[in-house]
């Protein structure tokens, strides 16, 4: 395998198999974050180039990894800032609907629920099984149906949904579709500009391993230049003419993603090392990462004792993803089984009375040995 531990720090023996939750900075990136102190230390070196090649070249690296236009990025704060900037700028009337996966994680589901106050019907579908079908979204349509918002991959069983065959149902019944990657890029390819969606976002502080609070969005153009979003913020909508002029400011209608990127946009605590992050990604590969991954989740899945635990995510197939949810035959004892591997230096996650496994690049076959010794 694939050495590619040396591009982490050290854990100190610890074992964090929990990337879905919060992934490590690079060591690229950290030593991004430390020149990016120096220039807040030392002002004189923040120049107007270091504010503006923040914010541009960012948007170029994020475009690159989902293979869309720089210019179509919209930079973020989280998952959720994307789904805000739709949810308050579509021209709702009263009797729209959307439509969302019951156990969804939170973020699918809050930014649409005080749409009913305006008189918009947000339904989220109970799926037969753990995650939504393409028959059950198809028969859950209205003529009022506006927009359908899932997750790539459902963060509860480790599934990934069916994006292919959503997009198909909802273009030919006129209903926009909405994806959160934040579980799946970083741990497989994610062609956007070949991804039959309307709109994506993604965290940036999980598998993409950038600092808290940093994440992106890409909406449609034709789809994004018709929301109605009151957002204007000075470095992004005020020309340099402008800026030197003492006449009464007036509003200008701006058009294209720069208009709803997050405040304080050359935010260069986040964004410097955000970028080296995902420089990483695209020197290691996500069809290398995806693959590593696969080797990982083969070695534990062929030795994870079959008579104490249930496997709660695909074994096998399209709709296996790089996270491995499992339960002990007993569930009552998972809490104090995660308790345990904690314990032991062994970090995963306790997620709806379940474990969730989630190993990424930094982690090796010795880390699946420690994880199961504990189990």
């Amino acid at each position: 395998m694939i050495d590619y531990k040396k591009e982490f720090s050290s854990f100190d023996g610890k074992v964090w198999l929990n990337a879905a939750s919060e992934g490590p900075l690079p060591i690229v990136a950290q030593k991004a974050l430390a020149e990016a102190v120096e220039w807040k230390s030392k002002p004189y070196l923040l120049t107007n180039a270091k504010f503006a090649s923040t914010v541009v070249e960012l948007k170029d690296s994020i475009g690159k990894l989902i293979n869309v236009p720089s210019h179509d990025v919209i930079l973020a704060n989280s998952a959720s800032y994307g789904l805000h900037i739709l949810a308050n700028g579509i021209r709702w009337q009263a009797g729209d609907e959307v439509l969302l996966m019951q156990n969804d994680f939170p973020t699918d589901i809050l930014p649409w629920l005080a749409l009913e106050k305006r008189g918009v019907k947000v339904r989220q579908i109970k799926p037969k099984d753990r995650i939504i079908t393409p028959d059950e979204l198809s028969a859950n349509i209205t003529a009022r149906t506006k927009v359908f918002c899932i997750t790539h991959v459902h963060t509860f069983s480790g599934y990934v949904l069916e994006v292919e065959k959503f997009d198909e149902i909802c273009r030919n019944k006129g209903v926009r579709l909405v994806v959160n990657l934040s579980q799946s890029l970083a741990t497989m390819p994610v062609d956007v500009s070949k991804y039959p969606v309307d709109a994506v976002v993604c965290a940036g502080y999980k598998w993409l391993c950038g600092p808290y609070g940093s994440g992106f969005c890409w909406i449609r153009p034709d789809w994004r230049d018709e929301l109605d979003y009151n957002q204007a913020y000075w470095i992004s909508s005020l020309s340099s003419e402008e800026l030197r002029s003492e006449d009464v400011l007036k509003f200008r209608e701006m058009k294209g993603a720069r208009k709803y990127d997050i405040f304080g946009t050359a935010n260069f605590f986040n964004f410097v090392p955000f970028k080296a992050a995902i420089d990483l990604w695209l020197e290691i590969g996500l069809d290398n990462a995806r693959k590593y991954h696969d080797e990982l989740i083969d070695y534990f899945l062929g030795r994870l004792n079959p008579a104490g635990y249930l496997l709660i995510s695909p074994k096998q197939g399209k709709s296996r993803s790089s996270l491995v949810v499992i339960s002990h035959k007993n569930p009552e004892r998972n809490p104090g089984i995660h308790q345990r591997l904690l314990e032991q230096g062994v970090y995963t996650a306790l997620w709806k009375g379940n474990i969730r496994v989630a190993a990424h690049v930094y982690n090796t076959k010795d880390d699946i040995e420690k994880l199961l010794a504990a189990l």
